[in-house]
């Protein structure tokens, strides 16, 4: 059996959640189950798809996990689950280990957000990157108070953070160094 990562069906699942119930007509006639797993900023989104479309067919039942980008790898892959959430491409190792495929359907959103005490009028790809790598560690010199910059950002193995947004570009300038100071919160 060939193993699917977000395949056609999980689109639907995306596209009902805002749909009118003509796209619902779609699931009439279907029975059976799905589990779904992975990337924990899918999950609102598909657990109100599972909703529309079990309300719509009773005789679907839909189960929506969490657990984070790469558990909803290794579940897929192993066949725990039929559609793995995930908020970053495949690694090569994946692909090569579960034979997975993937199906992109959106792009997590990113932004950095500073207090608006802070006096500091516009951050630059390259000065975020530097932020992030710890080249920049006041807002000082970024035109702003002289104060520390602590960061927040989403939990180690996030997607989100791993690989998309502004994590993507602090990567290619090179690896995110970490600071023992930085206190990371999720979300």
């Amino acid at each position: 059996m060939k193993k699917f990562l977000l395949p056609a069906l999980a689109a639907t699942l995306l596209l009902a959640a805002t749909a009118v119930a003509a796209p619902l007509d779609a699931f009439k006639g279907m029975k059976g189950t799905l589990d779904i797993a992975g990337g924990t900023a899918h999950i609102p989104v598909m657990k109100e798809a599972a909703k529309r479309i079990m309300t719509a067919n009773p005789d679907i039942r839909i189960t929506v996990a969490g657990g984070g980008s790469g558990v909803g790898v290794q579940q897929v892959g192993e066949g725990l689950v039929q559609i793995g959430n995930t908020g970053r491409p495949l690694k090569d190792k994946e692909i090569e280990k579960f034979g997975l495929k993937t199906f992109p359907f959106a792009i997590d959103g990113v932004a950095l957000v500073v207090n608006p005490a802070n006096n500091v009028s516009d951050i630059t790809a390259q000065q975020a990157a530097d932020i992030y790598n710890g080249k920049i560690t006041n807002w000082k010199e970024l035109g702003g108070t002289d104060a520390p910059i602590t960061l927040y950002t989403r939990e180690d193995g996030s997607g989100t953070r791993d690989e998309q947004g502004l994590h993507r570009a602090v990567r290619q300038r090179g690896e995110l160094q970490r600071r023992d100071e930085d206190r990371r919160s999720a979300g």
